[in-house]
C-alpha cells in the first residue's frame, strides 16, 4: 500500500476514448442510484433565476443535460481535464451542447480558476477525489469559492471512506470529513440533501458580504 500521505497515481486515464466509453458504460451498470442524485442537484436550484453553474469533472455530460433541462440556466462552463468525456458529453447533450462551454483544465493545478469568471453555482458529482488526495479537497473548495459571487452555492457529491484499511482510502473523505472540509473552506449553511450507495450530496453557501448565509 502506497504512503497515507503520497498521491494515488492514476491507473484509468479517461483522456483515452475507449477508457472513457467503458467507464461510462460501467458506471451506469453499477450506480443507478446517481440519477437520484442529479434530481437532488436540480432540485436544489431549481428555484433559482438565470444561473450561471460552473460543473467540475463534468465528465460525459449527465449532470448537466438533468441541470439544463429541469433549471434556468444563463451559461453552463463544464470543466474536465479529458476531451474524450467532452465529446461524450457533447453526443449525450445533442442540442443542448450549444448552450454548453466546455473547458479542457486540470482542476489539480492551482491555477485552474484563472479568467473562468464568477458563477451563482459550482457542482461536482464524484470527481473530487479525483485530486488523488483526500487532503487536497480543501485548497480544490477554497479556490472555488473564489469563483462564486456573495450567497452562491457549492452542491458537492462523492463518495465517502467506509472501510480505513481499504487501497484506496487515501482518495476519499470520511462521511463526517465531507461537511467539516466544506466548512474549512469557508462555507457556511451546510446542508446534506441526498446520502445513498455510500455517495452524498451537500449543498454549501458562500458567505455574503455581511457573513449570513444566502
Amino acid at each position: 500500500m502506497a504512503d497515507d500521505d503520497e498521491d494515488v497515481p492514476i491507473r484509468v486515464d479517461h483522456r483515452d476514448p475507449a477508457t472513457a466509453r467503458a467507464w461510462l458504460d460501467d458506471t451506469r451498470r453499477r450506480k443507478p442510484f446517481r440519477q437520484a442524485f442529479r434530481a437532488a442537484f436540480g432540485a436544489a436550484l431549481a428555484s433559482h433565476r438565470r444561473l450561471r453553474i460552473l460543473e467540475l469533472g463534468s465528465g460525459p455530460g449527465e449532470l448537466a443535460r438533468a441541470l439544463l433541462r429541469r433549471c434556468d440556466v444563463a451559461t453552463y462552463t463544464a470543466l474536465d481535464w479529458s476531451p474524450a468525456m467532452h465529446a461524450l458529453a457533447a453526443a449525450h447533450l445533442g442540442d443542448l451542447a450549444a448552450r454548453v462551454a466546455f473547458v479542457v483544465r486540470d482542476f489539480r493545478a492551482p491555477t485552474w480558476p484563472v479568467g473562468l469568471g464568477t458563477f451563482d453555482a459550482i457542482v461536482t458529482q464524484q470527481a473530487v477525489h479525483e485530486t488523488r488526495h483526500k487532503r487536497h479537497a480543501l485548497p480544490l473548495f477554497e479556490r472555488a469559492r473564489t469563483l462564486l459571487v456573495p450567497g452562491g452555492l457549492m452542491l458537492y457529491c462523492d463518495g465517502y471512506l467506509v472501510d480505513p484499511t481499504a487501497p484506496l482510502a487515501a482518495l476519499t473523505l470520511t462521511r463526517a470529513d465531507q461537511p467539516r472540509t466544506l466548512e474549512r473552506a469557508g462555507f457556511v449553511d451546510v446542508r446534506l440533501l441526498h446520502d445513498e450507495g455510500n455517495l452524498a450530496l451537500y449543498r454549501a453557501t458562500n458567505p455574503r458580504d455581511d457573513g449570513a448565509p444566502a
